[in-house]
């Protein structure tokens, strides 16, 4: 069963990032894009399902929502990549949609090392 969600929450991540990606390009060059329902909905929808696969793994392991310390900084990153990303969509200024955009990627990269080492960066 672990193994049925563990593969869900990476597919729920891949449309995620592919989603965060698109927004970012249509920002860019297509802001009327931005505008369409579907746009607007399916990301909190998929976004859902990424955190309820990722909750359904912590009860399948019968862990605590914060434990371990990989786990914690998985928690720490996703909220580092919810605030640049933010910044990202919401600035004004094109250069600091740049440097939400940025950062949110390097959180990612971030996310992404310690989901498959399982080994912490922070507070280790």
């Amino acid at each position: 069963m672990y193994i049925a969600f563990k593969h869900l929450h990476v597919l729920f991540v891949v449309i995620s990032v592919a989603l965060f990606m698109l927004r970012f390009f249509w920002v860019l060059k297509s802001p009327q894009q931005l505008q369409k329902k579907w746009v607007k909905i399916v990301p909190h929808i998929n976004d859902t399902f990424l955190l309820l696969s990722a909750i359904a793994m912590i009860i399948i392991v019968g862990g605590a929502p914060i434990s371990g310390e990989w786990l914690s900084n998985k928690v720490i990153g996703l909220v580092g990549y919810i605030v640049f990303g933010l910044i990202a969509f919401k600035s004004a200024n094109a250069g600091m949609r740049w440097v939400g955009f940025l950062g949110a990627v390097a959180w990612l990269l971030f996310l992404f090392h310690v989901a498959y080492s399982k080994m912490p960066i922070l507070f280790a």
